[in-house]
């Protein structure tokens, strides 16, 4: 008896070596076209540029008053922001077919995105406390923050964001089963 597989053989016949290869690097292909359909639409990361930039903006041309509504504005831009992911019109309005299983997810990976959205909280707080005591000359200072704060957003959002999930996911470079949920 022969001790290669045959037609017969339960397993059937084994791949070639460059068959192999192929394959290899057809499930890298999917996994990256997956990758990147997690990510938003490009006009998404735009927009919220420009209403990230004139939202820090606003107390510069409407005074310290707007400081208050743009607060309550950035909560609520955030709230809507995960409603709509969490919905299948809405995710698929912002072009975001599939998200990641959050199985997937490494442990490490969210206890480092939990202690860096702690640091910046606190160091939210923190500015707002030592804020009184400071006495900035410089005028427009928040104009040209939301400038270059939303224009990076707008620029490099979905460079990031692809770069975060990759890191994300489970030992980084998967293939096998994927760590996508599919279509919502």
């Amino acid at each position: 008896m022969s001790s290669a597989s045959s037609p017969s053989d339960p397993k059937g016949p084994r791949p070639s070596a460059d068959e192999a290869a192929r394959a290899l690097r057809d499930i890298d292909r999917h996994r990256d076209q997956a990758h990147g359909s997690a990510t938003n639409a490009r006009w998404v990361y735009v927009l919220f540029g420009v209403v990230f930039g004139a939202l820090f903006a606003a107390p510069d041309f409407f005074g310290e008053g707007a400081a208050g509504w743009s607060s309550a504005a950035y909560g609520a831009l955030g709230v809507g922001y995960v409603a709509l992911l969490n919905t299948r019109k809405g995710s698929a309005l912002l072009g975001q077919p599939v998200r990641t299983r959050r199985q997937e997810t490494s442990g490490r990976f969210r206890r480092y995105a939990l202690l860096t959205l702690l640091a910046v909280v606190l160091a939210g707080l923190a500015v707002q406390l030592l804020q009184p005591h400071w006495h900035l000359a410089v005028p427009y200072w928040r104009t040209a923050v939301g400038a270059v704060i939303g224009g990076a957003l707008a620029l490099f959002g979905p460079h990031c964001h692809r770069a975060l999930l990759s890191v994300a996911v489970r030992g980084g470079h998967r293939t096998g089963a994927s760590a996508l949920d599919g279509t919502r």
